[in-house]
C-alpha cells in the first residue's frame, strides 16, 4: 500500500467526538485557499455510513458546499438520523469547523434487494480505450509538462487514488468528443476490503476534476490567475457496489454554463462495462 493511500484511508477513518459526532482530519493546502471538495464528500459519506445498520448500502448523496474551510484544521461531522424505515435510511450530516457550518450532506441508504435492471451502455469507444497500465500516472504526466495548468501542490503530489488520464486539456489527446475529461482510476495500492471505505473513496474522488469540465470551453483551469471558481453542490448515485482495487473508467463532460454558474456530469464504469455510479456538480464561475 502506498503512503498516499494510507493517508487517504486515515482521512476517511473518523474518530468519535461525542454522541452522533465524528471528527475527521483537516485538509492539505492543495494550492487553493479552501478545502478540496472531495475532502468534505468523503468524510461526510464516511460519517453517514457509521450511523446506519451494516446491511444498508448508500445509494445516493446530495451535498452543498457552504464555506471553504481552513486547511489543516479538523472537521466535526454532526450526523442527524432523519429516518429509518423498513427498507430505507436517511442521514443529514453537517461538517463544522470553528463553530461554523462548512458543508451539508443528505445521504440515503437501502437494504439489499433484487430487482429488474436497465442495461446502460458505455461510450461507443469503450472497447478501444487504452489500457490503464499503458498510460502514465497523473503526477508523472503533469511533471512532464512544460507549463503547469494547475497548482503544483495538487498536480505534482502522489494521490491516494491512481489516475491515468485518457482525455484532458493538459495531455496530447485533449478533451473528449463531448468536450470533457476521461480517465481510469484505481486505489493507489490495495485498500482493505471494506464496502463503506470504497464508497467513501469514490465520493472523495468524484470531486477531483468534474467541475474542471465547465472551464474547458474557455481554455481555463481552476488554477488560472484571476478566476473565482468554487464548488456549489454535488449529487451522486451509487448503482452498484464499488471495488476501487479494480480499474474503473470515469467519463465527464460539461452540460451548461451561465449566470456565473456551470454544471458538469460524470459516470463511473467498471472495466467490464457496468455502470457503477453517476454524479453531477455545479460550480460558481466568475472570470475577470
Amino acid at each position: 500500500m502506498s503512503e498516499a493511500l494510507k493517508d487517504l484511508i486515515a482521512l476517511l477513518s473518523l474518530d468519535s467526538a461525542g454522541e452522533n459526532i465524528w471528527r475527521g482530519l483537516g485538509s492539505k493546502n492543495d494550492g487553493a485557499e479552501g478545502t478540496y471538495g472531495g475532502h468534505f464528500l468523503g468524510q461526510a459519506t464516511a460519517a453517514a455510513q457509521l450511523s446506519v445498520a451494516p446491511d444498508r448500502y448508500i445509494h445516493s448523496l446530495h451535498g452543498y458546499f457552504l464555506r471553504g474551510g481552513v486547511p489543516g484544521e479538523p472537521y466535526d461531522y454532526h450526523v442527524e438520523n432523519v429516518r429509518d424505515g423498513r427498507t430505507f435510511s436517511h442521514r443529514r450530516v453537517t461538517a463544522m469547523q470553528n463553530g461554523k457550518a462548512m458543508f451539508d450532506l443528505l445521504a440515503a441508504f437501502m437494504a439489499a434487494e433484487d430487482g429488474r435492471r436497465i442495461k446502460s451502455e458505455p461510450p461507443e469507444d469503450f472497447g478501444d480505450l487504452p489500457e490503464p497500465e499503458s498510460l502514465p500516472r497523473y503526477h508523472e504526466m503533469m511533471a512532464n509538462l512544460d507549463e503547469q495548468p494547475l497548482p503544483e501542490e495538487w498536480a505534482l503530489r502522489e494521490h491516494g487514488v491512481d489516475i491515468r488520464n485518457i482525455n484532458a486539456p493538459w495531455n496530447e489527446q485533449g478533451p473528449s468528443a463531448r468536450g470533457g475529461i476521461r480517465h481510469w482510476i484505481r486505489s493507489n495500492g490495495t485498500a482493505p476490503n471494506n464496502r463503506a471505505l470504497h464508497a467513501a473513496m469514490l465520493a472523495y474522488q468524484s470531486d477531483e476534476s468534474v467541475s474542471d469540465n465547465i472551464l474547458i470551453p474557455f481554455g481555463l483551469t481552476w488554477g488560472t490567475p484571476g478566476i473565482t471558481f468554487v464548488s456549489l453542490d454535488h449529487a451522486m448515485w451509487f448503482h452498484r457496489e464499488v471495488d476501487l482495487n479494480e480499474w474503473h473508467f470515469v467519463e465527464q463532460w460539461p452540460e451548461a454554463g451561465g449566470h456565473g454558474r456551470g454544471l458538469a456530469h460524470g459516470k463511473v464504469w467498471s472495466r467490464s462495462g457496468e455502470l457503477i455510479a453517476s454524479f453531477s456538480q455545479e460550480a460558481l464561475m466568475r472570470l475577470d
